[in-house]
């Protein structure tokens, strides 16, 4: 019988991941299945817990109770890919990650989806290179080389700056507790809007070169959704070796409120200014320091990026 080792954050999603934690307990022990609690803090989190579980050269499996960011947090913790074996029970604001590749979003099923599944899904894990990085200021803080992964996708310009404003935001936990936390990134987006600036952009997808004059974003995406549940990339497939791209150049504020709707759909490449493509690198240069996201968590601006795909590709239980 395997060992399973549950990660969890107590203060995820407003507490709602105890809920959840407790339920997926009772069934573990009515069960009889062997595991080990590991609770993250503010001196020891997701990442740190995920990194000393997975410096092994032996299997580990591990059931992480959380939603995107804490993905994030143990896809940039763990040490040896070959070896760890990890499983998803979804309890977040957005579930963009749980939307995007089926998995349910009821704790027993994806519980029991994941004791008996007997190989794991193996799925691409994109790569995020700063050539530079600034504060929040525009304040350089370094020209060193800086990477870090992520499952969903990267987004740089005014989607990287609603997750700014939605990790400041007090209506976060506010929606959060009304159970409807998702909608918090189109609450903040719309206020934003109004005052994002557009920037000027190159860009090169593999070996074609592109440039922007009035960009609002690029999203650089290895699921089809993100930012609560706009299919930005509908043909992103984790498992294809590609990344895929979402473009937005030239559009107004009115646009913001004429097209997202159909983002919510994919349907948004039908607008002029909205532009979808893919490829196995990516390499983007701004004429300023604008916020870059992972998985919708920010730490730095940057004006020079590269995407790529990981070396290594995770293996889902799910």
């Amino acid at each position: 019988m395997r060992h399973y080792h549950i990660v969890i954050n107590p203060a995820g999603a407003s507490g709602r991941t105890n809920h959840c934690w407790k339920i997926v307990k009772e069934e573990l022990d009515r069960l009889h299945v062997e595991y080990q609690v590991h609770l993250s803090s503010l001196t020891h989190g997701i990442k740190e817990i995920i990194q000393e579980l997975t410096t092994t050269t032996e299997r580990v499996d591990i059931i992480l109770i959380g939603g995107d960011g804490s993905m994030n947090l143990a896809i940039n913790g763990i040490v040896n890919f070959e070896m760890t074996y990890l499983g998803l029970i979804p309890c977040g604001s957005g579930n963009d990650l749980a939307k995007s590749l089926g998995i349910s979003r009821q704790p027993i099923e994806c519980l029991h989806n994941i004791l008996n599944q007997e190989s794991a899904r193996k799925l691409d894990v994109g790569l995020l290179t700063y050539h530079n990085r600034y504060d929040e200021a525009g304040d350089l803080v370094s020209n060193e080389v800086y990477s870090r992964r992520f499952n969903i996708s990267s987004g740089i310009g005014y989607d990287a700056a609603i997750c700014v404003y939605v990790q400041k935001s007090i209506w976060k936990k506010i929606f959060n507790a009304l159970h409807i936390g998702k909608l918090i990134y189109l609450f903040v987006g719309a206020r934003l809007i109004f005052m994002h600036d557009h920037f000027q952009v190159s860009c090169k997808v593999d070996d074609k070169e592109y440039s922007y004059d009035k960009l609002l974003f690029i999203a650089t995406m290895n699921q089809p959704y993100e930012g609560g549940g706009f299919k930005f990339c509908p043909k992103a497939n984790p498992s294809d070796e590609k990344l895929n791209l979402c473009i937005a150049d030239g559009l107004g504020r009115i646009d913001f409120f004429r097209i997202f709707p159909y983002a919510m759909k994919g349907q948004h490449d039908r607008f002029q200014g909205v532009y979808l493509k893919d490829g196995k690198t990516v390499h983007i240069q701004t004429k300023k320091p604008v916020w870059v996201h992972t998985d919708g968590e920010v730490k730095y601006q940057s004006s020079s990026i590269s995407y790529s795909l990981f070396d290594q590709k995770l293996n889902l239980l799910d």
